[in-house]
């Protein structure tokens, strides 16, 4: 099912890394083990919470868990539990998808002329992907805005879960989400930071229906704390539109956010990210679907949700490049915020669908309000659902039944049970609940509609700290925008916390490689993606 990498895998990778930290920055910059001359790195210094007096909106409380600040919850991972069914097709490996890049021939060439180190040189790796105590091989300078000798500043824009629930949109939050990633980045520094240098990590939190404060989040981040790098980025309907104030209008390097065509046309530093981009998800989701015979005689009408219609041209044409007949098209062009204009606008799209003689609903962006115009409407026996965005799926929010969202399909990667079982993302585990900040990790299966989920920000903020920490360290000594953005295209084969597949190229920024096709189960937990086909690996 899985494609794992084996353990020896990962133990010459981890060698070939640490031998491959020599190189220039193109490659994988320089470094060996830390000999016993390395002290542990000083973290107490390593949180830094922003000053945004000055803005409409306060920045998270870096004394108080209550500050809930954290990344959207519309990119939650599909989740299953001891009574999910085990899936029950298998799907060939499909024909090279759109986003799948070959590894290029030079850096083919680098990896193979590094001589491997034996395997007991290599330092096992955490949950970073790290070596402990890696150093340079040459000396560490102020390379780059946010880059000292001794330490990294990131930009960490975290979902404010206070005015979420003040809304009524959710009815439990993320736990210290501030608390969750600080001790990550302090286990990061007490095990030799990125190549000797501190990781420090400032914060500030956004409205996911307000792509203003997001925009005011950036700039407090940017401009006034002049970070390296943003990870984590803007997620939500509004909101994740405005990623591109990191990377395009600040020129500031982002591992994070929401991938769409129009926002990475924008951008000018480099953007990566854990998870695929929207034109991936759609793309393998459209390929999984004609190789499992769902798509055959489907008659599909396509709803994009307002902040999503830059990605419809290529929705379109990703039906209709695979044969698939499309009868019909629509805007929900209404805040979400505004649930009475959504409902009234899907009143009209039910009708038109109707006409069209469409038995298929091909949800692009946010799929919530048309799910539930759907079942206002009396729409939801005469058609299948489609979706692109799997993470929607997953946080519905509370403005309708979830029942009526069963069945909806979609193409995500590993389920939850899968993350929650990978040894290395225990490893992540391990380090939240030994910080002190009263976790509770549990699967979201597991959990009551009010039940603080601590599972969430401990799967995201540890796989995205990991990819930016990986790619860092690759860029070697002389850390800069340029640096990271090709270090990050030599890792074609890594690992992240509960993802054992990844790669990057310069047509593949999202990691992750395996999918699968979901179904929304509303009595699996709050309401999840489980397990509809095995997973393949895209990139074998």
């Amino acid at each position: 099912m899985i494609h794992k990498r084996t353990q020896s895998t990962l133990r010459a990778r981890a060698a070939v890394l640490v031998a491959a930290l020599a190189l220039v920055a193109a490659a994988c910059g320089g470094g060996d083990e830390a000999d016993d001359e390395v002290s542990t790195p000083d973290t107490g210094s390593a949180s830094t919470e922003v000053d945004s007096s000055s803005s409409d909106s306060s920045s998270a409380d870096s004394s108080s868990s209550d500050s809930a600040s954290t990344d959207s919850p519309a990119e939650e991972t599909a989740t299953t539990s001891d009574s999910d069914p085990e899936p029950t097709e298998s799907v060939s490996e499909p024909a090279e998808s759109d986003s799948a890049a070959e590894q290029p021939a030079d850096e083919a060439d680098e990896e193979t002329a590094v001589e491997e180190p034996s395997e007991e040189a290599a330092a096992p790796l955490g949950w970073s992907g790290l070596a402990p105590n890696m150093t340079a091989d040459a000396p560490l300078t102020a390379s780059w805005k946010g880059v000292t000798e001794d330490t990294i500043t990131i930009g960490v824009s975290m979902l404010n879960f206070d005015l979420l629930q003040e809304m009524g949109l959710t009815a439990a939050g993320w736990g210290d989400q501030q608390g969750v990633f600080q001790a990550l980045v302090d286990d990061l520094n007490a095990n030799g930071g990125i190549l000797g240098r501190n990781v420090v990590a400032v914060y500030d939190v956004y409205s996911p229906i307000d792509a203003a404060d997001a925009e005011r989040a950036c700039t407090v981040l940017t401009q006034d704390n002049e970070v390296f790098a943003a990870v984590l980025g803007f997620v939500g309907p509004l909101a994740g539109t405005a990623d591109p104030c990191f990377a395009g209008t600040n020129n500031t390097p982002l591992v994070g956010g929401e991938q769409t065509p129009d926002e990475l046309a924008q951008a000018t530093a480099p953007w990566f990210n854990v998870e695929p981009s929207t034109d991936d998800h759609t793309s393998n989701l459209l390929d999984l679907l004609v190789q499992t015979g769902r798509a055959d005689g489907a008659r599909v009408f396509v709803v994009s949700h307002q902040a999503s219609t830059g990605d419809e041209p290529l929705v379109l044409e990703g039906l209709a490049a695979r044969g698939i007949e499309v009868v019909g098209k629509a805007v929900l062009d209404a805040n979400d915020g505004d649930t009475a204009a959504q409902d009234q606008l899907m009143q009209v799209i039910s009708e038109r669908i109707r006409a069209d003689g469409a038995d298929t609903v091909m949800i692009n962006g946010n799929p919530a309000a048309t799910i539930r115009g759907l079942g206002l409407n009396g729409m939801l026996d005469a058609v299948t659902i489609w979706s692109n965005n799997a993470a929607g799926l997953n946080n519905l929010g509370e403005t309708f039944d979830h029942e009526w969202a069963r069945g909806a399909i979609a193409s995500d990667g590993p389920s939850e049970l899968d993350i929650w079982n990978d040894d290395v993302f225990q490893d992540c585990v391990r380090v939240v609940n030994d910080a002190g900040i009263g976790a509770d990790l549990r699967p979201t299966a597991e959990l009551a509609d009010d039940d603080e989920n601590w599972f969430n920000p401990v799967r995201r903020y540890c796989g995205h700290l990991s990819l930016f920490a990986q790619i860092a360290a690759a860029a070697g000594p002389d850390l800069t925008p340029e640096t990271f953005e090709q270090a990050a295209y030599t890792l074609t084969d890594f690992v992240l916390p509960g993802a054992p597949a990844n790669s990057l190229s310069p047509t593949k920024l999202g990691a992750r490689d395996l999918y699968r096709l979901t179904t929304f189960d509303p009595d699996v937990g709050n309401g999840e993606n489980v397990p509809l086909t095995e997973l393949i690996d895209i990139v074998p």
